[in-house]
């Protein structure tokens, strides 16, 4: 690296890694829904069935959010998506389309596989 540190090519990398991450995530997530779906059976890979995809995306979300706000707003913005999360899965189970333990299964796949990667990767 020489002398100057890092070059901006490396900064950029380093920089753009989080939204990287985020978008592995959410791949992985679909892909895990899916397989899961596909294994038990239950739903089709974009209708009903366990576990929940909306859910697991939402939640997923609200993870890779919280690692990618700054720290004076992180709590509140985390909260913000949080509450946006429960909402999706509120909306799911209301309509019918899922269990209230499908939607629980989904939020908690998005959540996890989120969790790992950002701490595996960050």
């Amino acid at each position: 690296m020489g002398s100057r540190g890092l070059s901006p090519a490396a900064l950029d990398r380093v920089r753009d890694a989080p939204a990287d991450i985020t978008l592995v995530a959410l791949f992985l997530v679909v892909i895990l829904v899916i397989a899961t779906k596909a294994w038990t059976g239950r739903g089709t890979p974009l209708r009903g069935g366990l576990p929940s995809g909306h859910a697991a995306v939402a939640f997923a979300g609200w993870v890779a959010v919280t690692y990618l706000i700054g720290d004076p707003h992180r709590f509140v913005v985390s909260a913000v998506t949080l509450i946006m999360a429960l909402l999706v899965a509120q909306t799911r189970v209301e309509s019918g389309v899922h269990s209230l333990l499908e939607v629980a299964y989904g939020g908690l796949i998005g959540a996890i596989v989120t969790l790992v990667l950002f701490q595996a990767f960050t």
